[in-house]
């Protein structure tokens, strides 16, 4: 298949990239969820589209992905993908990809597989990418699983663990698994943007007072409550000293249960006017700008994105240090660590860097130094862009030595 290349002009803004092959991708995400995976969708979109490609987003009608990919103008075809086996959305799946003919389709969770799968065969379509955002301990050796996974071309893992996870998991060989990791917009990330002060004023936080926060959907398994537990020790150790923690991020669907538990325990903490509660918010680096210290407590995670914002806006921070952190984060050089679930660990680090202003400038200066130089957003489309093409080459020449 011969594709025509971004000409030498600068398509699409400051950041198409000259000389690439200009791509029809669909990303297709059924989520319904608002999350690191979610968010990752239309933020890739957007950077395929400034680069002269043509992306569409296949997603289900009522999740955030869709909303979000509609208000930045982007492509959209709302699909209802239900869970695993569905003919009706395979057949109507199936009649998108005859109508757009993509050179790639680009999928996002592994379970919509068992639908794009068929739908790609009965279409004659295209070549399969799957990212994994998230680990499994399911082993998928059997023979359905085989099939499956023959009919991907490569999986992108957002961190190196993962990449082990799925060489452990998945019937893939070790050469169609390539690490990307997840990365930022720095000119959105970027502590010199936001008035700090009104922030804080907004959010009603006086101005001498430490800020402890986290970023990200309240649900299980994130660490809230470790983070709640932990609050509440150092708040004792503090005493009567302006100290405030900040929890930004909304409950997933399904999970609004969770969030009500977590205000309650804050309750029982006896931490009502030390602990606020945002809810979603838009404008996370304007909010991250109000912290001086930030926790990323979650107990498995594929990556971090969050933690990767935090250090961004050259905010010291305290991570667990597991599964994805560890391509993020090294102790005592880039953040403060401890084992996922280790409470006294976690209030020690927080109290550690409240007491000692040196200490959390100089990790906030490394984090932030080292975040920029691993993870800009052009680097991680370049990659993205390179797996693309290789995919299509590599069908371009089998065809050629079919015929």
């Amino acid at each position: 298949m011969a594709l025509p290349l971004v000409g030498a002009g600068r398509l699409g803004g400051s950041d198409s990239v000259v000389g690439r092959m200009a791509m029809h991708i669909l990303q297709v995400c059924s989520s319904l969820a608002w999350g690191g995976t979610e968010m990752h969708v239309p933020i890739l979109t957007r950077r395929l589209h400034a680069r002269g490609h043509r992306v569409g987003i296949v997603a289900h009608p009522s999740g955030r992905i869709l909303a979000e990919a509609r208000a930045a103008d982007l492509t959209t075809y709302p699909l209802p993908m239900g869970r695993y086996v569905s003919p009706l959305t395979t057949a109507r799946l199936a009649r998108l990809l005859q109508t757009q003919k993509p050179d790639i389709v680009h999928l996002h969770l592994s379970r919509d597989l068992w639908q794009t799968v068929p739908a790609a065969r009965l279409s004659g379509c295209p070549a399969l990418v799957l990212t994994k955002h998230i680990g499994s301990y399911i082993r998928k050796f059997d023979p359905l699983h085989r099939y499956l996974y023959s009919r991907v071309a490569r999986i992108v893992t957002v961190s190196d663990v993962l990449n082990r996870n799925v060489r452990d998991t998945c019937p893939v060989p070790p050469d169609r698994v390539v690490t990307i990791h997840h990365a930022l917009d720095m000119t959105r990330y970027d502590p010199n943007r936001y008035d700090t002060q009104a922030v804080r004023g907004e959010l009603g936080i006086p101005p001498q007072a430490i800020v402890v926060g986290v970023v990200g959907r309240i649900s299980p398994g994130k660490g809230v409550e470790d983070f709640l537990q932990a609050a509440a020790r150092v708040a004792n150790q503090t005493g009567d000293h302006p100290l405030l923690f900040l929890i930004i991020g909304a409950a997933s669907f399904g999970e609004e249960r969770y969030y009500s538990d977590m205000v309650a325990l804050s309750g029982s903490l006896g931490l009502d006017k030390r602990v606020v509660f945002t809810g979603f918010r838009s404008d996370v680096p304007a909010v991250l700008s109000a912290m001086d210290i930030f926790v990323f407590p979650s107990r498995a995670e594929g990556l971090g994105a969050t933690l990767i914002e935090a250090m961004a806006m050259r905010i010291a921070c305290v991570s667990t240090f597991s599964d994805g952190t560890l391509d993020i984060v090294a102790h005592d050089r880039t953040a403060l660590t401890y084992t996922p679930g280790d409470v006294d660990k976690l209030a020690d680090a927080v109290f550690t860097l409240i007491q000692n202003d040196t200490l959390r400038a100089r990790l906030a200066e490394a984090g932030y130094r080292h975040v920029r130089e691993h993870f800009d957003i052009d680097r991680m489309t370049d990659r993205i862009e390179q797996v693309y093409e290789n995919v299509i080459h590599a069908r371009t020449d089998a065809a050629v030595e079919r015929a």
